[in-house]
């Protein structure tokens, strides 16, 4: 599975954190940061993001993610393919998107 695809189905390739990353435009990422909250621990310091499973550096809301936890604790590539699926953990992403998660597939 492309490292632009999550597990719950969020299309990666359409944050401009992950475009920047995979670009290593640091203009961008520099003007993201700027527009951005500072992320809890790492305040200071630039934002990147290589995916959900991409490997390396993830955006905060990735790195506390429960949906990207289960499924790496599971071995996972999606959702799709858990015996649980749907889950109470993707219920905000699944039943009725939030104005946040607009990226979903």
């Amino acid at each position: 599975m492309s490292p632009g695809l999550a597990p719950c189905g969020f299309d990666c390739t359409r944050c401009p954190v992950f475009t920047a990353t995979q670009n290593d435009d640091s203009a961008a990422l520099a003007r993201l940061a700027a527009d951005c909250p500072p992320q809890p621990g790492k305040e200071g310091e630039s934002i990147r993001c290589g995916g959900c499973l991409g490997g390396g550096d993830l955006f905060h809301f990735c790195s506390v993610c429960a949906i990207r936890a289960c499924a790496l604790e599971r071995n996972l590539q999606a959702c799709a393919e858990c015996a649980d699926f749907p889950c109470p953990k993707g219920k905000q992403i699944w039943g009725g998107k939030p104005p946040d998660c607009e990226n979903t597939l």
